[in-house]
């Protein structure tokens, strides 16, 4: 197998390597849930799909949703309260995180005889 040959079967990657895979999976933990509509956005501007824009939304709300909860929150808090800040806090970090990992695409499909992805 020639250099060209072996070009070509391998598969073609838009968005970079794994590093930016795992660079935008490990955002959300690195700045505790602050930064998790960040994976989201840069998922949406580069694969300009209505599913990412909802799920930018979505993290965006679970972001806003969690600065609110700790604002009004006390520091000495138990029950409920303390179950949605919890909760919050595990959406925007280990779900933008998850998120992250599996909507960034990975591959993509080499074109065909034809020039065209399949």
């Amino acid at each position: 197998m020639n250099p060209a040959e072996n070009v070509a079967a391998r598969p073609i990657r838009p968005y970079g390597t794994w590093a930016a895979r795992a660079g935008l999976a490990l955002l959300p933990f690195a700045s505790l849930g602050l930064l998790c509509p960040v994976p989201s956005l840069v998922i949406a501007v580069r694969r300009h799909r209505a599913a990412d824009w909802v799920a930018f939304a979505v993290f965006c709300a679970v972001w806003v949703s969690w600065v609110l909860q700790v604002a009004t929150t006390p520091d000495t808090t138990h029950g409920m309260r303390f179950a949605a800040d919890v909760l919050l806090l595990g959406l925007s970090t280990a779900g933008a995180a998850a998120h992250a990992w599996k909507a960034w695409p990975t591959a993509r499909q080499s074109p065909n005889e034809n020039g065209k992805s399949a």
